[in-house]
């Protein structure tokens, strides 16, 4: 059985997809990709052609990867 709380949280987050905006919307996945991005190792990352000091800029940037 789900708790009142994850209840009202799950209500919550999907009230807040059905009003979410184009900016909202890629605001949580840039997040998410800067997140999956930091997740890996740095040989993970060299292996993408990225260091961690860049990506940030890469996902902001739109900087390909090899």
């Amino acid at each position: 059985m789900m708790s009142a709380h994850t209840t009202g949280s799950s209500l919550r987050q999907r009230l807040a997809r059905i009003f979410e905006t184009p900016f909202d919307r890629r605001y949580r996945q840039r997040t998410a990709t800067i997140a999956a991005l930091r997740a890996k190792s740095d040989a993970d990352l060299a292996a993408m052609g990225l260091t961690r000091d860049e990506i940030v800029p890469h996902v902001f940037g739109g900087r390909a990867v090899a």
